[in-house]
């Protein structure tokens, strides 16, 4: 975040072009709706409305109609397209969030519209196994209750360790910390493959 000009823009525009997605059913079918000269407020709204109170998933762009038509992402993404990114999984995260809190709210089973559910990954203080499944009360989750060898708990309680032992007087973690994170990721997710999504969040 950075201080800016509030006098440096050169024009205004207020004929906001938003585009919402709702994915549909375990392979996340998408419908997309064009919501034109409207507000933020009132295409979340709409957001709402034909998620159906986010008993489905959805997202939220804004329309760039310039050359080359492109969409800028306000909430969410494309939920069809991997995440490649830890920005990405942060906001296909967040559309994971809202539904599965909806879901839990209802006394429903906490899983994705695939039947998976969701595993969050990363470090926190005093938890040696660094998952977690938000909206359950395997949180954090319990290593008992997963599919993992001996070897893979070691690891992980390594790798959460050495994140407890330096991120009180340096929290900006060495890029090797992060690349054992993304290793252990790898492996967690193929342990769960039939289970559950990981989303890396380290």
């Amino acid at each position: 975040m950075e201080c800016a000009d509030p006098d440096s823009t050169a024009r205004h525009r207020y004929d906001t072009h938003f585009r919402l997605f709702v994915y549909e059913g375990p392979e996340a079918t998408a419908m997309a709706l064009d919501l034109r000269d409207t507000t933020i407020k009132e295409a979340l709204e709409n957001s709402r409305i034909f998620s159906e109170q986010d008993s489905r998933l959805w997202s939220l762009a804004v329309v760039d109609d310039g050359p080359g038509t492109g969409l800028i992402w306000i909430s969410g993404m494309d939920y069809r397209i991997a995440p490649t990114s830890l920005r990405e999984w942060r906001l296909r995260g967040d559309m994971q969030s809202r539904y599965l809190m909806a879901r839990a709210q209802r006394d429903q089973p906490v899983v994705l519209p695939n039947g998976l559910r969701s595993i969050r990954m990363f470090p926190e203080w005093g938890v040696s196994i660094p998952l977690w499944e938000s909206f359950t009360e395997n949180y954090p989750v319990d290593p008992k209750t997963m599919p993992f060898g001996r070897r893979l708990k070691k690891d992980l309680d390594e790798w959460s360790a050495a994140w407890q032992a330096q991120a009180e007087t340096n929290p900006e973690m060495p890029d090797t910390w992060r690349e054992r994170g993304f290793e252990l990721y790898e492996r967690v997710q193929k342990a769960l493959e039939d289970i559950a999504e990981v989303r890396p969040e380290f």
